[in-house]
């Protein structure tokens, strides 16, 4: 089987991150194209992108939570 034709898989990740007030966000990553056959080494590059997108999601929550403009 060629490369491309490599069955794949969706991981999904969800978070939800309470902003006090009784509100809360929810932040979701999704990692698609995940070969069944990929290693820990060859996924640990992916979750270091999902990580930096997440830290900014975040970064920019709790901006818009400091400056008042979560509602």
């Amino acid at each position: 089987m060629r490369d491309e034709q490599q069955p794949t898989i969706t991981v999904s990740m969800s978070r939800k991150v309470n902003m006090g007030n009784y509100e809360s966000a929810d932040l979701f990553v999704s990692l698609c194209g995940v070969r069944t056959d990929m290693t820990a080494e060859e996924l640990a590059p992916l979750m270091d992108t999902a990580k930096v997108a997440w830290d900014l999601v975040r970064a920019a929550l709790l901006e818009q939570l400091h400056r008042g403009m979560v509602k």
